[in-house]
C-alpha cells in the first residue's frame, strides 16, 4: 500500500467527529480540492480512486446532518492493442 493510501486509511479510522468545527473544516477541504465540482448548486461531484475518501466524505456529510446520497461510478479504462485490433480493459 502506498504512503498516501496509508494516510487516507488512518484518517478514515478517526471516528471522533464530535468537534463540529473540525468536521466542517475537513469537509471544506474536500470541497475546495481540485477533484470536486458543484453542479447547478444542487449536486457535488467528488472524484477519487480511494474508497476511504468516499467513506470519509459520507461520514462528514452525515455528521453535519446534510442529507446526501452517494452514487459511485467507476470508469472502465481501456488500452488499445494494435496487434490484436481490440480494446483490453485495464481492470481485467
Amino acid at each position: 500500500m502506498s504512503f498516501s493510501s496509508n494516510i487516507k486509511q488512518e484518517l478514515n479510522k478517526n471516528s471522533n467527529l464530535s468537534n463540529k468545527e473540525m468536521v466542517r473544516n475537513e469537509l471544506l477541504g474536500y470541497l475546495i480540492a481540485g477533484n470536486t465540482k458543484v453542479i447547478k448548486n444542487k449536486e457535488v461531484s467528488f472524484s477519487t480512486e480511494s474508497d476511504y475518501n468516499i467513506n470519509r466524505f459520507s461520514k462528514l456529510l452525515a455528521n453535519l446532518d446534510i442529507n446526501h446520497k452517494i452514487d459511485v461510478s467507476r470508469k472502465n479504462l481501456c488500452n488499445y492493442d494494435k496487434n490484436k485490433g481490440h480494446k483490453k480493459s485495464v481492470f481485467n
